[in-house]
């Protein structure tokens, strides 16, 4: 190879782990894996000197962001490869003010734990999950009924902590019921049509997925269990050979073709699906004829990881074995219900039954320590899909498993009805909420759907921006703490995309107008908007919504890259639901829906300029129901035309316009007023965003301080001009986030 593709082939080789939330030293290497010399320079080595070390800021004074450069030599030729390093501030020096009470219950003769965790107030007005160290230890065991006063103290700060438990003869978990009110048109019935930039990224991401390599996808796997890789290059980024996190982007991929396949019906995706799913098949063969591996064990590495977690070991040594394993199973699990790949769900179980076996042994303390590591014990939804394993198959060793993954840090203050969000790792934990929805499913106990939906109102209430992402720098931050936390690293991908599962998984059971504004707003705005255009696949990590700056695509596999490989195949999944036989439309696309047990055939040709129209063709065997959502972005003087007649009484039921659609064909449609508004945030209320209708505008610019700007919404309606969803106004040229690919911008500006 020539020197300048020793170096590149060195700059992709080179991971340095995690630099989104830096706690530890850096490892950085003098030598490439090729043969290039490696010299570092730091923006700040009062923070990050060249030979890794790390110091963190002094709680308080908040992260900090470092430039870190990798210079790469090689005969003559140098190259140079910038990494954005954020070291997070200390952790904070405790005041507390109060303790939340604690209260159990327990069956006589039973063994309990007393609650691991309290929610404290502190001096500064944070309120937080800490640890408790209880008397004589958690574990419990009462011989009789009544009532018992247990006492503590909070984890290294001596503040004293007691816990009531009552314990019962038998002890009953509170139900709930099961059966769903909403049911979807999610498994094909319901597709995209042609015309909007939901299907260009659709199609586009489809195309994506065709021009990937499957056996650079199972070079990992097959590394690992000692199979030919077939001449496969290696993975990259997070998936490289020497990254601990392996793996995870071949179970979205698993998860992409399926869902592309269900999206469109493309025999060559599924076919890319079957040879992955044969291949991993005998990977999981080839894993237990090996010494030490357990049997069902699928990986990109053995069981190493998992040995390590359960001593403890921190990240980066290992980093979240479960968390990948996650990402496996659920790519497997779609397989089997998108695209109908026996031979997946038969690989499932078995992984399944390794996790049984791997965890039932363990002791509850153990798993509890396990899960509340940082990074290590990240174990993505792990409940979810073992619950949905227990779904599928009726094994009941699948839910025993996923109550396993239970993290009370996360549980407990929600049970509580009380926000402690704060400090916690956001798409760490929203995906163990999904977990605790799909556990309800299968157990009815109402605990765990109560938690699920406290947690939706407290993140969307007081924790998302304008676009309906949420998180900064990967963290929750305090409630209603937006303008503060307007910075390059605003509203991870993965987490949007966990939040919209979690909606879905809501609505079905409520109904409720409100969670589908919301879908409708974080899925425009935010999952098409972080897309780059073209056939590159690639996603954001962050949209960055500090003024000024551009979205970045980095090319590598990251866990945004891996979401972003599912996203663009689910939009047609919540366009419409039914409850019984009324009919539902929640979203506006140019879409289609055969319903074929009620004979109906509905084609929506609402035009993205034209938000305010939604036209529905409809044909039916008879007359049914149907509710379209009245937008929360919409004004009063809605109006409803039936084959073009105009409808003088429209019936308005929990924010829907419901009306009976007669049989045969007909023409519906529903004008619901849209116009420009504007949004504040909570915390500086002199910071606005403008939206149009569903969508957010961003302000074409570079300049890095807010911009100033006196905007009316009445005002602009007559002002602005209007070329599709391009506005020009104010001296500006303003478009939603989706319209934008690389073009520095602001979504936040400062109203004078």
């Amino acid at each position: 190879m020539e020197a300048r593709e020793i170096i590149r082939k060195d700059m992709e080789a080179l991971y340095l782990g995690n630099l989104n939330t830096v706690e530890f030293n850096l490892n950085l290497p003098k030598k490439g894996k090729y043969g290039s010399e490696i010299h570092w320079i730091s923006g700040h080595e009062r923070f990050l000197d060249t030979e890794g070390n790390v110091r963190r800021p002094a709680y308080g004074t908040g992260d900090r962001i470092i430039s870190l450069w990798a210079e790469f030599f090689y005969k003559g030729v140098s190259e140079t490869k910038e990494y954005k390093v954020c070291i997070l501030e200390e952790k904070p020096k405790i005041e507390v003010t109060k303790v939340e009470p604690l209260q159990k219950k327990a069956q006589a003769g039973e063994t309990t734990y007393l609650p691991y965790v309290a929610v404290i107030h502190t001096t500064e007005g944070k309120t937080l999950v800490h640890r408790i160290l209880w008397e004589n230890g958690a574990k419990r065991c009462y011989g009789q009924t009544g009532e018992f006063e247990e006492r503590g103290e909070l984890d290294g700060l001596s503040v004293p902590v007691s816990c009531t438990v009552t314990v019962e003869k038998e002890l009953r978990k509170e139900k709930k019921g099961t059966e769903p009110l909403i049911e979807y048109f999610d498994h094909g019935e319901a597709s995209l049509e042609e015309g909007s930039r939901f299907y260009t990224a659709q199609k586009e991401m489809q195309e994506f997925l065709l021009q990937t390599d499957d056996d650079q996808m199972l070079y990992n796997f097959r590394e690992a269990c000692g199979l030919d890789r077939k001449g496969a290059e290696p993975m990259t980024g997070w998936d490289a050979p020497e990254c601990n996190l392996k793996g995870h982007t071949t179970g979205h991929y698993l998860s992409g073709l399926a869902l592309c396949y269900k999206a469109g019906k493309d025999g060559r995706i599924r076919e890319k699906a079957c040879y992955m799913i044969r291949e991993l098949g005998k990977c999981q063969d080839a894993f237990a004829c090996m010494p030490g591996i357990g049997e069902g064990f699928l990986s990109g590495y053995t069981e190493e990881q998992f040995d390590k977690l359960e001593k403890y070991t921190p990240y980066p040594d290992i980093w979240a074995p479960y968390y990948t394993l996650h990402k496996i199973l659920a790519g497997l699990l779609d397989c089997y219900e998108f695209a109908g790949i026996d031979q997946a769900f038969e690989v499932a179980q078995k992984l399944g039954m390794w996790v049984y076996r791997r965890l039932s042994v363990l002791p509850v303390e153990q798993r509890m320590k396990m899960w509340g590591m940082y990074i290590a014990g990240e174990y993505g939804g792990m409940n979810d899909v073992l619950a949905r394993l227990y779904r599928m198959s009726g094994k009941k060793e699948f839910l025993e498993t996923a109550c396993y993954f239970d993290n009370e840090k996360l549980f407990l203050p929600l049970e509580q009805q009380v926000d402690a969000l704060e400090n916690l790792h956001a798409n760490q934990h929203i995906p163990q909420i999904i977990g605790a929805m799909e556990i309800f499913r299968g157990t009815g106990e109402k605990m765990y759907y109560d938690i699920a939906s406290y947690f939706w109102e407290a993140v969307t209430k007081a924790h998302v921006y304008t676009i309906g992402g949420t998180g900064e720098n990967e963290m929750f931050h305090g409630p209603g703490r937006i303008g503060s936390l307007l910075t390059k690293h605003t509203a991870e991908s993965c987490a949007s995309y966990n939040m919209l599962k979690l909606t879905k998984e809501l609505y079905r059971f409520e109904n409720q107008k409100e969670r589908m504004d919301y879908y409708e707003r974080t899925m425009t705005n935010h999952i098409l908007g972080g897309r780059e255009h073209g056939t590159t696949g690639e996603t954001v990590y962050f949209t960055p919504l500090a003024p000024g700056f551009h979205k970045e695509f980095e090319h590598e596999n990251s866990c945004c890259h891996g979401t972003g490989l599912e996203s663009h195949f689910k939009y047609a999944d919540m366009v419409y639901a039914h409850e019984g036989q009324k009919l539902y439309v929640n979203l506006f696309l140019k879409s289609r829906l055969e319903w074929k047990d009620a004979g109906i055939t509905i084609r929506q040709m609402t035009e993205m300029e034209h938000p305010e129209t939604v036209v529905l063709e409809v044909e039916s065997r008879e007359e049914f129901p149907m509710a379209v959502r009245i937008p929360g972005w919409s004004g009063e003087e809605r109006g409803l035309w039936i084959d073009g007649k105009k409808q003088d009484t429209m019936s308005v039921e929990s924010g829907y316009l419901c009306m009976t659609v007669p049989e045969g064909v007909h023409e519906i449609r529903c004008l619901f007023p849209c116009g420009f508004y504007l949004e504040s945030t909570p915390d500086r209320p002199e910071l606005h965003s403008l939206l149009y209708g569903p969508y957010v505008l961003a302000a074409l610019s570079k300049e890095e301080r807010f911009l100033k700007l006196d905007i009316d919404p009445g005002k602009a309606e007559q002002e602005a001009e209007k070329d599709g969803l391009t506005f020009c106004y104010r001296g500006l040229v303003w478009k939603p986030l989706f319209e934008i690919d690389r073009e520095p911008f602001q979504v936040y500006w400062e109203k004078v």
